[in-house]
């Protein structure tokens, strides 16, 4: 089963972004789980490779 939450599909290298407080974070290990700010997981704003 995949788990289809937003921020799950980001790689090493995606840029990410909450859209509640305007964080940012670099994906260096993908684990396959969604990274969370402000009670909502993050906007990939940049796909990695």
């Amino acid at each position: 089963m995949s788990d289809t939450t937003p921020g799950t599909e980001a790689a090493n290298g995606s840029r990410l972004r909450c859209n509640g407080c305007g964080t940012e974070a670099i994906v260096t290990r993908a684990g396959g789980s969604a990274l969370t700010c402000c009670g909502a997981a993050l906007e990939v704003i940049f796909a990695g490779s």
